[in-house]
């Protein structure tokens, strides 16, 4: 008995030098999370009207509605949005009438989240490596504070955590149950939102892999006919409500051209839309987004490919780009102002220092795991990318990004030789200038001369109509020129609302006639001015943050040339210029300036 228990003790002793002591821990450290969330949520319920009565322009006010709707029975015309979290999750917790049994409800899912992320990193790396993982999701600033708010993201990033763990377990043992049940959480993903559809790849791997075309045929028909399964319903609605097949959204053009036509940001929602994308959308059952987005390519290659490797960086940027909510909502919290959690920067940091650390010394192939981990992070920042990027879009990854960051750590803490150690701070090191460093330099260094080379004619879109308000206007075809970049990329400054510039645009269509329209977007208040344009004076007033003026052109070797003045201001406002634009054709006492005018120039052309 004495030599027994003598054992037993050796063999503890040898499991917590090895780590097996650390199990209990990540109950423990997703059940803080829980608990966090949750008092975070009840001072934000309490200080912070958006948690129940969010401004009418917010997607949280919209899937309240919607939801309330369907509770009493009132369906809307289609599913316009990804439906699971407004048709399904939301009426459930909003039965009570109150905003409690959502921000409990997801609590509960963020405390699960950061258990299955330490469980996740745990498989991928080892038991400190799950340590961290789930320390890093618990902590994690902004899937804190989004605990409370009507948005999808909190779901979403429960979904694609337990799809991640479901894949590991069909890694190392497929049972057929597993693959109904992990079909089940893909199609529940793609309710919540469409961009899930990329982890698929990942999954028919899994399927493929040693086995038969036999077994492989039965556990792709598993997993594809169980996502499908939750969406049928909404397929069925959505088809005999528009009168042809339909998915179970239909808000994939609008979603898709955002941040893939020429006027676009990479990053941001900017309103009012600009008015390329509104075309597109005006025009989408007669020329489709994709379509758009070819034809734009065929024409514009280099600008296209540089938009998106935009986005895709931007995914990586520790800058976030707001919507809905933000970091002055979350200092509402008493907690969240007094406790300084990790920002999003951070996560991405660690997060990717780990899938660096994936190609060194070939840890992908002795983990693979930690591939797999790794896939589904790649997958979907490729994903988001292709769309555009908003700080919310990050959140359902950051649990993934925690558990490779844990990996990272885990890997630091080893014991190691030195050349080691030093790689790896190494690896952190180009990290953190990815994270911190990368388009902070591109955006302002390097963005003018490249989108000087890519787009040497800037921004040209045609339209059968004037894009903006011309009274008396000839007719059509129009051309939009302009030589500036999105607001929301940064680059505007003010320059005051009294000066003399000389305005150069380049039209690749022949200009019609003598007249076009002036458009200069101001900054701040009302106000007016005194507008000279090749000779020609007026008094003009700011209207809804805009000047707009018929103007007279001259043409000099197929360039418009607008010698522009404006004097005589009232009202507290300023025209911008753009430091990511630089091609030469903003002139002042006769010397380029290193950017460009903000304004557009709506020239009446010939038919091309």
């Amino acid at each position: 008995m004495k030599r027994s228990f003598n054992a037993h003790a050796h063999s503890c002793s040898r499991s917590s030098r090895k780590g097996g002591t650390v199990f209990p821990y990540l109950p423990l450290i997703a059940l803080g999370a829980f608990v966090l969330r949750l008092a975070v949520s009840y001072e934000l319920i309490r200080n912070d009207p958006a948690t129940g009565a969010p401004s009418a322009i917010t997607d949280m006010k919209t899937y309240l509605d919607l939801a309330d709707g369907i509770l009493k029975g009132i369906f809307p015309k289609n599913f316009y949005y990804q439906p699971f979290y407004y048709a399904v999750f939301l009426p459930f917790c909003r039965m009570l009438g109150s905003v409690w049994p959502l921000a409990l409800a997801q609590s509960i899912l963020g405390g699960l989240s950061v258990w299955l992320c330490g469980l996740c990193a745990q498989l991928a790396g080892g038991r400190k490596a799950g340590i961290w993982a789930a320390l890093l999701a618990a902590l994690c600033a902004i899937s804190i504070y989004f605990t409370p708010y009507a948005l999808l993201e909190v779901l979403q990033g429960f979904w694609i955590v337990l799809l991640l763990f479901l894949t590991l377990k069909l890694y190392r043992k497929s049972l057929m149950r597993l693959w109904m049940i992990t079909g089940l959480v893909l199609g529940c993903s793609i309710l919540t939102r469409g961009n899930s559809w990329c982890f698929l790849p990942v999954l028919l791997y899994i399927a493929f892999r040693k086995t038969d075309w036999k077994k492989f045929v039965l556990r792709t028909a598993l997993l594809l006919g169980f996502s499908l399964l939750p969406q049928l319903p909404f397929i069925a609605y959505n088809t005999a409500q528009n009168g042809y097949l339909c998915g179970p959204s239909t808000a994939g053009g609008a979603v898709l051209a955002f941040g893939n036509n020429p006027e676009g940001a990479p990053a941001g929602l900017e309103i009012p839309y600009p008015k390329t994308y509104e075309l597109w959308m005006s025009k989408e059952k007669e020329i489709s987004v994709p379509r758009r987005m070819l034809q734009w390519f065929k024409t514009e290659p280099g600008a296209f490919l540089e938009q998106q490797f935009q986005k895709l960086m931007l995914f990586w940027d520790a800058a976030d780009y707001p919507n809905n909510i933000t970091e002055y909502n979350a200092q509402k919290s008493v907690i969240m102002r007094t406790i300084r959690f990790f920002p999003t920067g951070i996560i991405l940091f660690l997060g990717l220092s780990g899938l660096f650390c994936g190609f060194y010394r070939r840890y992908f192939l002795k983990r693979k795991c930690f591939l797999l981990l790794g896939s589904f992070i790649v997958l979907y920042a490729l994903s988001i990318s292709a769309f555009y990027l908003l700080a919310r879009f990050r959140v359902p990854v950051l649990p993934l990004l925690a558990a490779s960051g844990g990996v990272f750590l885990a890997l630091v803490q080893r014991r190691q030789p030195f050349s080691h150690r030093v790689r790896r701070i190494g690896i952190g090191a180009l990290a953190v200038f990815v994270v911190y460093g990368f388009m902070p330099l591109y955006s302002y260094v390097y963005e003018p001369s490249i989108a000087a080379l890519v787009r040497p004619y800037g921004v040209q879109t045609e339209f059968e109509t004037s894009p903006y308000a011309w009274p008396q206007q000839p007719g059509g075809p129009y051309l939009l020129l302009a030589d500036h970049s999105s607001m929301l990329k940064g680059g505007w400054s003010g320059i005051g609302n009294s000066f003399s510039i000389t305005k150069i645009f380049q039209p690749k269509i022949p200009s019609r006639g003598k007249r076009a329209l002036l458009v200069l977007p101001a900054i701040g208040g009302k106000g007016s001015v005194t507008l000279a344009v090749n000779g020609e004076r007026k008094r003009v007033y700011l209207r809804d943050g805009m000047i707009c003026a018929e103007i007279p052109i001259r043409e000099e070797k197929g360039k418009i040339v607008l010698e522009l003045t404006l004097s005589e201001p009232s009202g507290e406002w300023t025209c911008a210029a753009d430091s990511r634009r630089d091609y030469g054709r903003t002139v002042q006492d006769r010397q380029k300036i290193p950017c460009e005018l903000v304004c557009f120039l709506i020239l009446p052309v010939q038919s091309s």
